[in-house]
């Protein structure tokens, strides 16, 4: 059935009773017809299901008012605002066209993710060429220090890649290169934090001993006061990775379930199964395990990571810049605190839970001995 013109719509409007508000005092007719299945809302109030070519009416009351019609796969909207007094009027919306074009670029974003992208087209020797030339460029060894007694920091070059599960891949570019904590932030590490008057936060040791595990219970907040501290004692900009920024150091060029493979193996990491001398029973000293392609170590495995974006269910709407993501996210319910990123899994979790892509939830007041943190700076 084609759309009606406009008087088979006037005629509609005299004779029809079906569908739409029943008729009040001082209201005038809107008949709306789409040329493919949407959903309407008018002023926000939800009115259902507008099928393809079957005309619904509704009365208004005199003045404007705030019309929206969306597709049922959400690619195509359309909202105007429609003026109503003594007069019946017909609007066809036309969403077909725009959707056929909006689903042809999907479909071409799609199929373009399902290859390699950027970096993933890298072999080792060259992600490892690009990131010495992105330090020489700005006159820094791949691995450096900002004084003796900071992080080890390892350079990470700029470049694009293919984030999240397959069900949400999307694309991120990272524009400028900057560089990644070569370890989790160590007990050692805090304990200067501590000694330096900064903080009065002694973190409990869960009963290990060992300057070179990764600090646990700490917070998102705990975290945030360490790398501003850092900050000042060096004069550079340090802060916690970006949810994008992190899944890029850890892939580091890698499109596999691990970034040393599918399978989990053996000695891989520290988590369930791993077959590591401390899986399920405590953190693993830092660099433990053989590092990713960009040298760092301890990406997957033995404590989660604070970063710094706050918590979407999905990927929707995220940036594509590597950018943090931190505003409209959930809310605690319990704590009224914001909910943050964790990432990498821990010593105590399931394997599936410890692949590149698996991203989980905090409140960001939380501290545990499975949660610690690692560090960014940015670069000239």
């Amino acid at each position: 059935m084609a759309l009606m013109s406009n008087e088979q719509h006037e005629d509609c409007l005299k004779n029809s009773d079906s569908g739409g508000e029943s008729p009040v005092k001082s209201a005038a007719a809107l008949l709306l017809e789409s040329d493919m299945d949407c959903y309407l809302t008018i002023n926000g109030d939800d009115q259902g299901r507008l099928d393809k070519n079957t005309p619904r009416r509704f009365f208004l009351s005199a003045g404007s008012h705030l019309i929206n019609a969306i597709t049922q796969d959400g690619l195509v909207e359309k909202e105007w605002v429609q003026p109503s007094n003594d007069k019946e009027v017909a609007h066809l919306i036309y969403l077909a066209e725009e959707h056929a074009q909006a689903q042809a670029k999907f479909q071409e974003q799609k199929e373009a993710l399902n290859g390699p992208l950027g970096i993933e087209c890298w072999s080792v020797e060259q992600i490892q060429l690009e990131q010495m030339t992105a330090a020489t460029q700005i006159g820094l060894a791949k691995f450096f220090r900002d004084g003796t007694d900071t992080p080890e920091m390892v350079v990470i070059p700029a470049g694009s890649y293919r984030m999240g599960e397959v069900s949400d891949k999307h694309k991120v570019t990272i524009p400028h290169s900057f560089a990644v904590g070569k370890y989790p932030v160590t007990v050692a590490e805090w304990k200067r934090f501590l000694v330096s008057g900064e903080t009065t936060y002694s973190p409990a040791d869960n009963g290990w001993a060992g300057d070179n595990l990764p600090v646990t219970n700490v917070n998102f907040i705990h975290a945030q006061a360490y790398v501003r501290w850092l900050s000042t004692k060096t004069g550079k900009t340090y802060r916690l990775l970006t949810e994008a920024e992190w899944e890029y150091a850890c892939r580091a060029g890698s499109v596999t379930e691990y970034y040393w493979g599918d399978k989990l193996g053996k000695n891989n990491c520290n988590c369930q199964d791993s077959k590591s001398e401390w899986s399920c029973k405590r953190a693993s000293p830092v660099g433990s395990f053989a590092p990713n392609a960009f040298g760092l170590h301890d990406m997957l495995g033995n404590v989660w990571e604070w970063v710094e974006d706050t918590w979407h269910d999905t990927y929707n709407g995220a940036p594509a810049d590597g950018k943090a993501w931190s505003s409209g996210g959930a809310i605690s319910t319990l704590s009224n605190q914001e909910w943050r990123v964790l990432r990498g899994g821990s010593w105590i979790i399931d394997p599936r839970d410890a692949r590149s892509v698996v991203r989980f939830m905090s409140d960001q007041s939380s501290r545990n001995s499975y949660t610690g943190f690692r560090v960014a700076r940015a670069l000239p």
